[in-house]
């Protein structure tokens, strides 16, 4: 494939800047939450990690329950603390992560283009997600792997039809030799921070509202107040 060409992402991403390596945490920061799902053994904990600390591991265990991570951004002029869950993909656990749903403003939906069962799981994922996820959720699919492309069995048109009728968008990489993970994790990160600061605009305007109309009703009932005192 010629540089993920055909891959569908997300528009007008120069709007907003991100800066990563930042440590200092004594301003006011905003958290936003990540989940990473996906079948066993797609590749979720290689990926977190390449992400974090640029590792790999080829003895990778299955994760258990669920891991967390931590990494710091400066988004434009605000201070995000963004938090990645990662979740085991095994059947038997999901009664376990499913309480780690809450809260998310993102996922990333893994599965292994080596492996067609995974791809297949997709949906079922997608079903899981909005079940467990109250209100505005960014979703990305994520086809890892892509360094084993002689093994490869789900092809890209076939993943990008499947992305385009699930409404979101795709990207392909390889936590081995990370390709894509860096552009994966950045451009959920500005999806989520957008409709972030559009709930918190929207929450500002109707305070503003609201304030406005108890002024008014305030400034109205003392001036009526003075009116009755001098009868």
């Amino acid at each position: 494939m010629e540089d993920n060409k055909k891959e569908i992402e997300n528009n007008n991403s120069d709007e907003i800047k991100i800066e990563g390596n930042v440590t200092d945490f004594e301003k006011e920061y905003y958290k936003l939450k990540l989940i990473v799902i996906g079948d066993s053994g797609v590749g979720k904990t290689n990926i977190i990690r390449r992400y974090i600390s640029n590792t790999f591991s080829d003895d990778s265990k299955a994760t258990i329950g669920v891991e967390f991570f931590t990494k710091p951004f400066r988004v434009n002029n605000d201070i995000v603390k963004l938090e990645i869950w990662d979740t085991a993909g095994q059947e038997r656990y999901k009664s376990i992560t499913s309480a780690y749903y809450k809260g998310s403003r993102g996922a990333l939906l893994v599965y292994d283009i080596t492996r067609p069962s995974t791809f297949e799981d997709v949906e079922n994922w997608m079903t899981e997600i909005k079940e467990k996820v109250r209100g505005s959720l960014k979703i990305m699919i994520i086809g890892n792997k892509l360094d084993l492309t002689n093994e490869r069995k789900v092809d890209t048109e076939t993943a990008l039809d499947k992305a385009k009728s699930l409404n979101v968008p795709l990207m392909e990489t390889s936590a081995f030799n990370s390709t894509n993970i860096q552009k994966a994790f950045e451009s959920i990160l500005r999806e989520m921070y957008k409709e972030f600061k559009k709930e918190k605009d929207s929450e500002k305007k109707e305070q503003n509202r609201t304030e406005g109309v108890k002024i008014e009703t305030e400034s109205k009932s003392k001036n009526d107040q003075k009116k009755g005192g001098c009868c």
